[in-house]
Formats: structure tokens, sequence, C-alpha cells
């Protein structure tokens, strides 16, 4: 898994360890733990810049399309995402790209969503764009975005 629930986990072992007690209440996510994840999302992500795209894939390094390529980003960290970029749209919870973040999902389309990116900031997506340039970064705008979505909390 990753880091920091490798470093939770043993951090509640030490503590029980020590005769602490380790509540069972949730606690709530901070918006520096919701920063590192965005983070932690997109710098996983572009490590696959300029492995193939695939229509119909799923692989990061053998080669995806679009929602694929999201949908195995974010199963990294544990979430499951639909299979198809409208569906993912469908499913995410909508917010103005005045509110864009990293890690958040860019929709384009013509008459309904065709397309689906990871916005990495600082105006820049990477995707699984064609076959002939792979998984690639690209500005937010190259096309014109018609939907935002985000499976993080805010």
């Amino acid at each position: 898994m990753r880091k920091n629930k490798i470093t939770a986990l043993l951090l509640c072992v030490c503590m029980l360890a020590a005769g602490s007690s380790v509540s069972a209440e949730p606690v709530k996510k901070t918006e520096t733990a919701e920063e590192e994840l965005r983070e932690e999302i997109v710098e996983f992500a572009v490590q696959f810049e300029g492995n193939p795209y695939v229509y119909g894939g799923t692989s990061l390094t053998g080669g995806a399309d679009c929602s694929g390529f999201v949908m195995s980003v974010f199963q990294e960290f544990g979430y499951e995402l639909p299979r198809v970029a409208a569906d993912q749209c469908n499913s995410s919870t909508q917010k103005s790209i005045e509110d864009i973040q990293p890690a958040d999902l860019v929709f384009y389309g013509n008459g309904g969503i065709s397309h689906v990116a990871l916005y990495i900031g600082d105006g820049q997506i990477i995707h699984a764009s064609t076959s002939a340039s792979g998984i690639k970064i690209s500005d937010y705008d190259y096309e014109t975005p018609v939907a935002v979505g985000t499976y993080l909390e805010s």
C-alpha cells in the first residue's frame, strides 16, 4: 500500500505496545492530508507519461485508454471508478473549473463525454491521448472542457 497508510499502521502498533488506546472513531481528513493525497496521485500518474495508448486498455505500463488510465491511477489509491469517461463524470462530484485542484478530473466531448484527463496543476493535465502520442501532458484547455469532477473530499 501507500507510505502514509503504512506509517499510520506502525503508529497504531507502537501506541498499542506502549499501552495507549486507539479510538475506533474515524478521523476526519485534514486539509493538509487531502492536499498530500492529491500530490501523491499526481506524482504517481506523471510517472507513466510516454507509455502507450491502447483502446480498451487499463495497464499503466502496457497501455491504457483515457478512462482506463484514470481508473487505474485511482485504483492504486483505493478508489473504484467506473470504466468509461461518461460514467466517471456522472459519478464524480461536479465542481467549477475555477475551483479545479490537482487530481480532479477534466472531461471533454461534443454532445457527450468522450474523454477524461487528470488535472496535475499549473493549467496542465495528464491523459491517455491517442495511439500516436500515448500518455502525455497537455494544457487543460487544449480542447474546451465540458465538466470537472472530483472523487476526493473538498
